[in-house]
């Protein structure tokens, strides 16, 4: 199974988020070495880039098979096997990323060499990123070389696992930062300070709030679980000892919303709410602040039934099925510059980001003749 052959190759590469991914992008060059493909490096940060290739004739159709480079970090977990190194126990491949998302990658390269390019009417493109697993970071320095790409793409999948089944929604995601700056003082002396700590607690309190207005029945999609779009505080930290009125505070937050809802009135609640408190602390003292800060994003993906990527992929994979998912993929980005996609991959969300991840045989054969499928359609 050349599959296996090369994700075993594609996971002996530690691409962690922020680290250097040149090395597998030099493998992956390797890979469609022969199919006289057009290239380009598209850099990042310092030995991180996204990578695009186009096979096939020069014309605006076509297909894109999309996928990140970069796994999630394996420090703290405690591992049967070595993570960067692929076992082979029974019907799974072990290893950090088989599953997210390398087994796609490398079903996509070992296809490639049953191509027939000179026969192809249309183009296949590839797009590997980085740094996808902090925030769909590295794809954004790619949108503006897809924007201006005199010969688009068509079509895209992002092979994200799914279980093979035919993703048409997914939720998107906003990160957020909150800073209070308050005035510090001795513990004895409260009322001379101003505590950034009870300012912040005051604040995911009204967090609390804007979750249960998002649970609200008409701002919910039973698609989805939960149904309805989230917030999460996921880190806090302030102070300095216990006798000082702390004179920090920062907190951040996302939000995993429902692609049809309009979330960004919501956002401009939390920036009424925040620029409310920081008029009431500064009636305490003119010093007192606070910073908000929009992070890193991605976009929530929504693909109506009725396009044509939908039914060509129900037809490839052989199914009437479309899901949804809550978890957050690129596909969003392609989506929004005009590009019909889809999610569609194999192995199981459930193993991604844990100990021990495996995918197994039958998902990668899975993925192997509904990709297949799809390359007979270009012909």
């Amino acid at each position: 199974m050349k599959t296996l052959e090369i994700l075993k190759d594609l996971v002996s590469f530690e691409t962690v988020s922020k680290t250097d991914n040149l090395l597998m992008i030099n493998y992956i060059k390797e890979c469609i070495g022969n199919l006289s493909a057009k290239t380009q490096l598209i850099k990042g940060n310092k030995n991180q880039a996204n990578f695009y290739a186009r096979i096939g004739p020069m014309v605006e159709d076509g297909i894109m098979f999309s996928g990140h480079t970069d796994v999630v970090p394996v420090q703290g977990q405690k591992w049967k096997t070595n993570p960067f190194k692929a076992k082979v126990i029974k019907n799974k491949i072990f290893g950090r990323g088989t599953c997210d998302m390398k087994g796609f990658i490398a079903v996509v390269l070992s296809l490639l060499n049953c191509i027939d390019v000179k026969g192809l009417k249309r183009p296949i493109h590839l797009m590997f990123s980085y740094d996808e697993e902090i925030g769909c970071v590295g794809i954004q320095k790619a949108i503006p070389f897809i924007r201006k790409m005199k010969y688009k793409p068509k079509f895209c999948i992002v092979g994200e696992p799914t279980e093979m089944q035919l993703i048409s929604q997914h939720k998107g995601k906003k990160n957020f930062k909150v800073s209070f700056f308050g005035i510090a003082t001795h513990s004895s002396l409260k009322e001379e300070g101003l505590n950034a700590i009870e300012f912040a607690s005051e604040f995911v309190i009204f967090l609390s709030k804007i979750q249960n207005e998002l649970k609200s029945i008409h701002l919910v999609n039973k698609c989805y679980e939960p149904p309805y779009s989230t917030v999460n505080v996921g880190l806090i930290q302030g102070g300095i000892a216990l006798n000082i009125v702390p004179s920090e505070c920062t907190l951040e937050f996302e939000i995993r919303d429902l692609p049809t809802v309009n979330i960004g009135e919501f956002v401009k609640k939390i920036e009424n709410f925040l620029y409310k408190m920081e008029l009431n602390m500064k009636k305490i003292n003119k010093k007192a602040s606070i910073k908000f800060e929009k992070n890193n994003s991605f976009l929530g993906l929504n693909t109506k039934d009725d396009q044509e990527i939908i039914v060509k992929s129900l037809n490839a994979l052989g199914s009437n099925k479309i899901g949804t998912v809550s978890f957050g993929t690129e596909a969003g980005i392609f989506d929004n510059i005009g590009i019909q996609t889809i999610v569609c991959g194999p192995g199981s969300i459930k193993q991604a980001h844990r100990p021990d991840e495996f995918i197994t045989f039958s998902q990668l054969r899975k993925c192997e003749k509904f990709l297949t499928n799809m390359i007979k359609t270009l012909y």
